[in-house]
């Protein structure tokens, strides 16, 4: 289905709807810097079991650009506030990197509307050297846009070999970043240096789902352990070998973790 548009929290926000046409409702969100387009490589792995909702986060993608800072309290309410104008009353919810800071947000203080939560190649405090590097990424953004970040972060988000070869994966992932609003961009951020959900991550009850990337820069596996470990009966897997875009560079490995435990969670 193609791209469609819904008003909430004062906001206009880009989402599409795939897969069932009724049934479960599996709600994806994506990476800082990206779009609902880093799932396209889960979509067809999912179609079958699920009516997969992709939406575009506050600043990102297709969704309006307001003015920052945005806050992390704003993008779970934001989230909630997009189920309530699509009236969807509990989701199963998946976010990488971003958008699994968002998905803590949401099991911590609006459980209720989730029927699973799979948080994938994110972390749930922000360390001084993620507040600097933030800070970095800002300042390069302000003076020369998108592309020179992209260059700054290719290597932390894939292997040296899957940037080099430039595929269409690649290259589609390269496209959206450097087309990011710097307004949007910049506003994000922001959002996430005040990253401090570790110390109420017991609250989140709902089957909880930890995918961690072994050898991520940006988010590293100890950071999954964390959330892993704070939430109790929580599952954790790796995929082993790869950076902080496991999802796009290994999407075999990672939609088979992921497709194994929403079925376990779908009825």
């Amino acid at each position: 289905m193609s791209i469609q548009f819904v008003t909430a929290k004062g906001c206009n926000f880009a989402y599409r709807w795939e897969g069932l046409s009724s049934g479960p409702v599996l709600m994806l969100a994506h990476a800082m810097g990206t779009s609902h387009r880093i799932w396209d490589k889960q979509i067809d792995a999912l179609k079958g079991d699920f009516r997969i909702l992709r939406y575009d986060w506050r600043g990102h993608g297709d969704s309006d650009s307001p003015t920052g800072p945005y806050s992390l309290s704003q993008f779970s309410d934001d989230a909630v506030g997009v189920m309530d104008a699509l009236e969807l009353e509990r989701v199963h919810w998946v976010g990488i990197s971003t958008g699994g800071m968002i998905g803590q947000g949401l099991g911590i203080h609006h459980g209720h509307r989730l029927r699973s939560l799979t948080l994938c190649n994110t972390t749930s405090e922000s360390s001084p050297w993620y507040r600097s590097w933030v800070a970095e990424r800002q300042a390069v953004v302000r003076e020369s846009g998108m592309q020179p970040v992209w260059e700054m972060t290719k290597k932390l988000w894939f292997n040296d070999a899957f940037v080099d070869a430039a595929g269409i994966d690649y290259e589609a992932i390269k496209k959206v970043f450097v087309a990011t609003s710097v307004t949007g961009y910049l506003g994000g951020t922001s959002a996430v240096t005040d990253l401090n959900y570790t110390q109420d991550l017991h609250r989140i009850t709902v089957p909880t789902l930890v995918i961690a990337a072994g050898d991520d820069p940006v988010t590293p596996l100890a950071n999954s352990q964390t959330i892993h470990t704070s939430i109790a009966g929580s599952e954790l897997q790796i995929v082993a070998h790869q950076r902080h875009f496991s999802n796009v560079e290994a999407p075999q490995e990672f939609n088979q973790i992921l497709v194994s435990f929403l079925k376990r969670q779908r009825d």
